[in-house]
């Protein structure tokens, strides 16, 4: 976030430093805690939590201290829009999203002044702010009849329903659609379209709202519920209709666009219905009737963003020298109100932990959005089935509830570009404002695997010269996966998708051997893991879990908080029917015994990366056995891995009372000598002036890169640093003697012994930390050769 990296130092080397030599480095301990404190308020400030935690209080009117992320949920956000909405929204405001027919002149004069003259203002907006009523009592003349209307009571009250009537609501019948995608490999263009705010746009388009429902019309109703005609059944929201009277409701409320005279001919009516019935059966009032409050709000919620983002855009295009503090700003407003607007449509669904949800209103956005993006793939499809047709061929692959992809078969990706602008047009044009669909790329090579799972050579514009490589869902861009399987798999995909089977099939057998040989650095095989406070049963739980406890016995001051995530790394245990929890370790344990343990290759190749090859690889056309490929691939031994000391103080591997039988320099092999690393053969030995500079220019270049390395890390931790720093330490504290009454003092006992961290900086995210580590082995191997050659 900061491009910035700072050291990680171990408890035990700052208790050294506070406590020992008299004080003398205690000012490092201080040092170290101002920097992170400093980090702290430096990540606030690049993240601007303060800053978009205010906006969002500014917006929707709740306290400072409950818009901070993970405070409170968005319910309480939307709750507080609506009840600063309800404030100033008033009952009687109706007409189009344009305004009534007869006030067409006082808006457009109102748009035209210079001091309601807006991009944020809606035209809702400036219709509150013309005075409705002259005075408080103000009578109000619709055809015959007359009432009187008191503007004081012609506001909302907000709809808080107990728990017992929310138990008694219908339950939700609804579901957004999702199209199973055609699983499999696709080299010809898909085009990605996506609907823009779908959910806030149907609920503006369709003036869906609490104020707005009718009720539903029912066609199953019993005798029961027809005898107590006219009553509610006792549900909470809108009530219901009976079988009785629907007919009626249809007839006299709901009028058809097309009128049909005597002649036969169809004729279009000047007045709009006053009503309409969503395909669930829920009756809403048409705008000319009344404006929802929810449709309001997210008018001009939307209306404002769009005009934020515009503003950014001309400051950065005109002001040379802006000020970030100006772009964060606006930044931090559009994202308050894209959050709140896209949590609306769940405020109204929640229906067991909200508290104003109501089934009828949730079920209408979801089933208009489900029939919008049918519609679409509909006509997608036609357009592909037309015979001499311009887009004959196209086919919709998958389909997710705002987003569709289509197939075209045979075109290039310039064609792709121009039938997504010509599709998108169409769509928007058959579905009312401001539903609006995007174009949002376009992929020339591409694999769909499963729902919401994906990935593809993607181009964002016709112009663009070569392809980024793009994934959802997949493990390429999982936080839970290693990085060799994430860096495997992007890359033979990439491999697959520009080059074929062949090139991809070589890269993995290269890969597959370096696994084996022990040859990548460890930060490749770190896994992460949440841990939870307690499992359900009493159970240990995963392998995490299991970590996490062994850290909290041996140290009680280490304890894993709930849903943190901990690293991990799995070594290789002896015998085949161990346990995975057993050998599980942090990847700072096996940097400190890498003599005792090592990567189980066998693990993370067949559990991790094939397992994620195969998922991809063994999809048509290609129908690829990953399983059968590693059978046959080539894997070299590991190379024999050694430490001067391990924490225990002693080796756990029976492998290191062997010497290594393959020479150094030609890997041939030969006889070991006794429990040595290293061994020359006979026939190397025999050209000793050319084995000994070879031997001599090896430790000196182990040597003249461990020297970089310590200085790297001299000038980022601010310690004295060498290629001796890099290694553990045994510090042995003894019990005093006490003579006893007869005069005999026993022998010193050894109460305690502890081991020194591996370095002043072990942060494990640091590449610096591995390459000094493996550094540090080479040059243990170069000083044991030269006394393999008697070279001092």
């Amino acid at each position: 976030m900061l491009d910035k990296r700072i050291p990680y130092h171990d408890d035990l080397l700052l208790t050294k430093w506070y406590s020992g030599n008299n004080g003398v480095e205690r000012w490092r301990v201080v040092q170290y805690r101002v920097s992170q404190a400093l980090s702290n308020i430096l990540l606030f400030d690049a993240l601007d939590v303060l800053g978009r935690a205010g906006e969002a209080a500014r917006l929707s009117g709740v306290e400072f201290s409950q818009s901070l992320p993970g405070i409170r949920g968005s319910q309480y956000k939307v709750e507080g829009v609506l009840l600063r909405a309800l404030q100033s929204v008033q009952s009687d405001e109706r007409g189009e999203k344009k305004g009534l027919h007869k006030d067409a002149r006082m808006i457009g004069s109102a748009l035209t002044s210079s001091e309601s003259q807006t991009q944020s203002q809606s035209p809702w907006k400036l219709r509150r702010n013309k005075p409705m009523h002259k005075s408080d009592d103000t009578s109000v003349v619709d055809g015959k009849n007359a009432s009187r209307i008191n503007s004081t009571d012609m506001g909302y009250f907000f709809y808080s329903p107990s728990k017992d009537d929310m138990s008694n609501q219908e339950a939700l019948e609804c579901q957004a659609m999702t199209l199973e995608p055609k699983s499999g490999f696709n080299y010809d263009p898909v085009i990605v379209c996506d609907f823009t705010a779908l959910y806030p746009s149907l609920v503006i388009a369709y003036n869906l709202c609490y104020t707005t429902v009718a009720g539903k019309l029912n066609y199953h109703s019993t005798r029961k519920e027809m005898r107590t005609e006219g009553k509610t059944t006792m549900k909470c929201g809108p009530f219901f209709y009976s079988e009785r009277r629907s007919a009626a409701v249809v007839k006299h409320h709901m009028k058809s666009l097309l009128d049909t005279n005597n002649q036969g001919t169809h004729t279009t009516k000047r007045k709009r219905d006053r009503a309409y019935a969503i395909p669930t059966g829920s009756i809403f009032v048409a705008e000319t009737v009344l404006k929802g409050v929810l449709p309001q709000v997210l008018d001009e919620m939307l209306s404002t963003r769009a005009m934020l983002k515009k503003a950014a855009k001309e400051y950065k295009k005109r002001v040379p020298n802006l000020s970030p503090a100006v772009l964060r700003q606006i930044e931090a407003r559009q994202l308050a109100l894209k959050y709140v607007a896209n949590v609306t449509y769940g405020y109204t669904s929640a229906t067991y932990s909200g508290r104003s949800a109501v089934p009828l209103v949730a079920d209408a956005i979801v089933e208009c959005g489900r029939r919008t993006l049918t519609n679409a793939i509909n006509l997608a499809n036609k357009w592909g089935n037309e015979e001499n047709g311009r887009w004959h061929g196209a086919k919709v692959l998958y389909g997710d509830t705002d987003s569709v992809f289509i197939k075209l078969p045979g075109r290039t990706v310039k064609e792709a570009f121009a039938f997504g602008e010509e599709y998108c047009k169409a769509v928007t044009a058959s579905n009312p404002p401001p539903v609006q669909l995007k174009l949002e790329k376009v992929y020339s090579a591409s694999l769909l695997q499963t729902k919401k799972k994906y990935c593809g050579m993607m181009y964002e514009s016709p112009n663009q010269k070569h392809p980024t490589f793009e994934a959802k869902g997949i493990e390429t861009v999982r936080r839970d996966q290693c990085a060799v399987t994430q860096r495997v798999l992007k890359n033979a995909l990439i491999a697959i998708f520009q080059r074929g089977v062949g090139p991809a099939k070589e890269y993995l057998y290269r890969q597959w051997s370096l696994i084996h040989s022990g040859n990548l650095p460890v930060s490749d095989f770190v896994l992460t893991g949440r841990v939870r406070s307690r499992y359900r049963g009493g159970r240990v739980g995963p392998v995490q879990a299991s970590l996490a406890k062994r850290l909290a016995e041996v140290d009680p001051g280490r304890v894993v908080r709930h849903k943190e995530r901990l690293p991990y790394v799995i070594v290789a245990m002896p015998g085949k029917a161990f346990k995975l929890k057993d050998g599980v370790l942090t990847p700072l344990e096996l940097l400190e015994q890498w003599d005792s343990y090592s990567i189980n290759a066998e693990y993370y190749t067949i559990r991790h990366v094939n397992a994620a090859l195969a998922r991809c690889f063994s999809l048509p056309p290609f129908k690829i056995n990953i399983h059968a490929w590693y059978m046959k691939c080539p894997k070299p031994r590991k190379r024999i891995h050694h430490w001067p000391q391990s924490r225990s103080a002693s080796s756990l591997m029976i492998s290191s009372y062997f010497g290594s039988d393959t020479c150094a320099f030609c890997s041939n092999k030969c006889k070991s000598v006794g429990r040595s690393k290293v061994v020359v053969c006979q026939k190397c030995k025999a050209d000793t002036i050319t084995v000994a500079c070879s031997a001599i220019a090896s430790l000196k270049q182990t040597q003249h890169q461990a020297m970089h390395l310590a200085n790297i890390c001299s000038n980022c931790n601010g310690c004295l640093e060498n290629s001796s720093t890099f290694a553990q330490e045994e510090i042995r504290q003894s019990a005093k003697r006490r003579e006893n009454s007869f005069g005999f003092s026993p022998p010193r006992r050894v109460i305690t012994r502890l081991c020194t961290p591996l370095s002043n900086c072990v942060c494990i995210d640091c590449p610096i930390t591995y390459k000094r580590h493996r550094i540090r082995e080479l040059e243990i191997e170069a000083k044991e050769l030269c006394q393999a050659l008697d070279l001092g």
